[in-house]
């Protein structure tokens, strides 16, 4: 049985099945990406968590929730790393692309967009290499800003 989006996204749910102790700040920024249309920096989930939240535990948060592939990270155009969930579909790692706009910054997941598995092979990636997964980061300018 296939579970409900809403059981997808639950804080608590997403935290006993990837084996973390649940906390305030892991429950909350989980629940903040969950949320979200689009892949946030830290900054932006500093806005979003209580006044307190203290950043390097939010930074350490991230990679953890990285580590354990529950969200993945894409480099926005200033060069800071924007976190969105992980979607158990994809597998291991998210085969989707990423647009970044120039202008405004902003970073969105191309859900609907595929990566080819065989990307990799296409570009005759030497054989000493042991590729993981390939990234697809799409420049230009969004909706808004064109």
């Amino acid at each position: 049985m296939k579970a409900s989006p809403a059981a997808a996204t639950d804080p608590v749910r997403l935290l006993h099945d990837a084996g973390l102790r649940v906390t305030p700040v892991r429950q909350g920024v989980l629940a903040i990406l969950g949320k979200s249309k689009t892949p946030l920096d830290v900054p932006a989930l500093l806005a979003q968590l209580p006044a307190q939240t203290d950043a390097v535990t939010v930074y350490r948060t991230l990679n953890t929730f990285t580590r354990k592939k529950m969200v993945h990270r894409v480099r926005g155009e200033e060069r800071s790393w924007r976190y969105a969930l992980g979607q158990a579909s994809e597998g291991p790692e998210h085969q989707h692309p990423h647009f970044v706009c120039e202008q405004c910054g902003r970073v969105e997941c191309l859900a609907s967009a595929e990566v080819p598995t065989a990307l990799a092979k296409a570009m005759k990636v030497d054989r000493g290499y042991a590729v993981h997964y390939t990234e697809v980061i799409v420049h230009g300018q969004c909706v808004r800003c064109r």
